[in-house]
């Protein structure tokens, strides 16, 4: 394989991809949501949580939430209902202390799984959320697919980096294919039981805790990085060789990255999605 295919490749990221590729093996680190798949598979696992009623968290969870008597047992409240104020405290949560604190306060969600009940939950939701509308649906990018088969055939060590709970990214990266233990993502305490703990161990994996997670379980820099959001920023910053931001359409993301040398891939074409 001396290439991959151009697809929706911007033809001067795609050069340099192939060329940085074929000339020797190295280490590529990518995002998970919105960069190797379209749209967002840590909110989609939060979403079946929530829709099958929380099944493995305590009774009470007035500890998250700002209004206290409410969630003092959610066991006795609607579905519906609970459904509605989580994704509303989430949205407040991440409006008033930003993204990173936002996306910390959702690891309660999920306490309470064993690995085994959370792979299990984690390739059931891929399967449903394949399925919806292909606007909303969560699909594999396959401008990306092929990128992994391309650095895969030269002999390239791949790795995910994400801020979504590693085992819920880890019971699908054989779609990619990425090794599990591949997947750095976040990380919860266990309970003597084995279960999740609500706790985070760090470095959390968002923003600069990437590069830290990256340097203490991998131990050498990547050569290529793609992300697709600030949260991806001192990933990419720390490539090596290349660092392949992914524009969304963020103005300030995109002339962030440009300043640094950073490459700017306008978000792959949802048609080629379409057989």
């Amino acid at each position: 394989m001396t290439s991959f295919p151009l697809k929706s490749w911007a033809p001067s990221v795609h050069a340099s991809l192939t060329q940085i590729i074929s000339s020797s093996p190295g280490i590529a680190c990518f995002d998970f949501d919105n960069t190797l798949i379209r749209n967002d598979f840590g909110e989609k696992i939060m979403d079946s949580i929530i829709s099958e009623g929380m099944l493995f968290l305590p009774d009470d969870l007035s500890f998250f939430f700002r209004d206290k008597e409410y969630w003092k047992n959610h066991r006795t409240k609607p579905i519906s209902e609970k459904e509605h104020l989580v994704w509303e405290e989430y949205t407040y949560q991440l409006k008033e202390f930003g993204i990173e604190n936002g996306y910390r306060w959702t690891s309660f969600i999920f306490q309470g799984y064993t690995k085994e009940s959370f792979y299990d939950l984690s390739r059931r939701t891929w399967e449903k959320v394949a399925r919806l509308e292909e606007g909303s649906a969560v699909l594999p990018q396959k401008e990306m697919l092929d990128l992994i088969a391309f650095l895969n055939s030269n002999h390239w060590k791949v790795y995910i980096i994400t801020a979504s709970p590693e085992d819920g990214i880890r019971a699908v990266a054989h779609h990619f294919p990425v090794k599990e233990e591949n997947v750095i993502g976040m990380v919860q305490k266990k309970n003597p039981n084995g279960t999740y703990a609500h706790e985070i161990i760090e470095p959390y994996t968002y923003g600069e805790g990437k590069v830290k997670a990256i340097a203490s379980r991998i131990g050498e820099v990547p050569d290529l990085v793609f992300g697709d959001s600030f949260n991806d920023y001192p990933m990419l910053c720390y490539a090596k060789k290349l660092g392949v931001a992914i524009d969304k359409g963020n103005p300030e993301f995109v002339k962030a990255c440009s300043e640094k040398g950073i490459s700017i891939q306008p978000y792959f074409a949802l048609e080629t999605h379409t057989s």
